[in-house]
């Protein structure tokens, strides 16, 4: 058998009928490199102002005070006897010795936290995804069960919003955006498009006999955040001033709810409708439909490593897609 040779430390002990050299650094060294390291809580303050540009906003995600986050920061100048910002400008800015020091401040902070994860949960396999609450709860949450049965050793944690969130701050892997798929710091790919048309409830489509686009001005259009009416009417050639607008909902979720309670006509996104829509819950008004500006997006935090866990949800989660009938 091959045997590599190893360069001889001073510091290597031969141990008797082995071939296998084990180098040990003497106690003092080991104390000498620790005692000249920063603490780690000044270097996590440095990171997230560094990221942030702003001591106030640090403050807030470190939940310390703006005098707390000022002293580490100063403690740490100290430290390392070098000044880390620029405070000749009103801006926050960092000095060259800033920037170099932050370049590798923040890949070990991100190395140490991924490890302390691994190492925490060494017996379990955990995920966490972040998801508006809308897309949870019309499409996610009604198929997550079907994840489980096939991998029932993953542990999952949604986190519903419609903040959105720094993922490496939340401890998120994974988020479902919808959007542009354009957030700083994030790693973004294509989930599915959506497209837009007008739903209500049999009942009420049968009791305002509606049977055409051009009978929407007869009824309550009930409205949310992310689409106005403006661009689906003018596509049916509807006159928007004709029309009756019902109340705003922040949420999707809220505006199909209410339209399945008989309150007016949503215009819903087709992904979030399609169980509502197979289950007679809400029927589509016309056959028109609009392609959204907006899509959803597969999110993940851009330096972060894709783990087998985000690699086994995104794959279910397409074959999802592929099987729900959308109309």
């Amino acid at each position: 058998m091959n045997v590599s040779r190893e360069r001889k430390s001073p510091y290597s002990i031969a141990f008797p009928r082995k071939k296998t050299l084990y180098t040990q650094a003497p106690l003092n060294a080991i104390h000498k490199m620790s005692s000249s390291l920063p603490p780690l809580h000044t270097l996590r303050a440095f990171e997230a102002i560094g990221r942030l540009r702003s001591f106030t906003l640090a403050a807030g995600e470190l939940h310390l005070t703006h005098s707390a986050i000022s002293h580490q920061m100063r403690a740490l100048e100290s430290s390392l006897q070098t000044s880390l910002i620029d405070r000749s400008r009103r801006e926050i800015a960092l000095t060259p010795q800033g920037q170099q020091f932050l370049a590798v401040v923040r890949p070990v902070l991100r190395q140490l936290t991924e490890i302390a994860e691994t190492l925490r949960h060494a017996e379990s396999r955990r995920l966490r995804i972040n998801v508006l609450p809308s897309f949870a709860a019309r499409w996610l949450l009604p198929r997550l069960g079907d994840f489980f049965v096939r991998h029932p050793d993953i542990d999952v944690e949604v986190a519903a919003t419609q903040a959105v969130v720094d993922l490496n701050a939340a401890g998120a892997h994974l988020a479902i955006r919808y959007g542009d798929g354009q957030w700083p710091g994030t790693r973004c790919e294509l989930l599915f498009d959506e497209a837009l048309f007008p739903v209500a409830s049999p009942a009420f489509i049968k009791r305002h006999r509606i049977r055409r686009l051009e009978d929407l001005k007869r009824v309550k259009l009930l409205r949310d955040d992310f689409h106005p009416w403006d661009a689906f009417l003018a596509a049916a050639s509807q006159d928007a001033s004709q029309c009756q607008f019902g109340p705003v909902y922040r949420d999707s979720a809220l505006t199909l709810q209410a339209a399945e309670s008989g309150q007016g006509v949503a215009l819903a996104r087709s992904w979030l409708a399609a169980d509502a829509l197979k289950g007679g819950s809400l029927s589509r008004i016309g056959s028109l439909s609009l392609p959204a500006q907006s899509a959803y997006f597969l999110v993940h935090p851009r330096d972060a490593r894709v783990s087998a866990e985000v690699s086994e949800f995104v794959a279910w989660l397409r074959a999802q897609a592929e099987l729900a009938q959308l109309y």
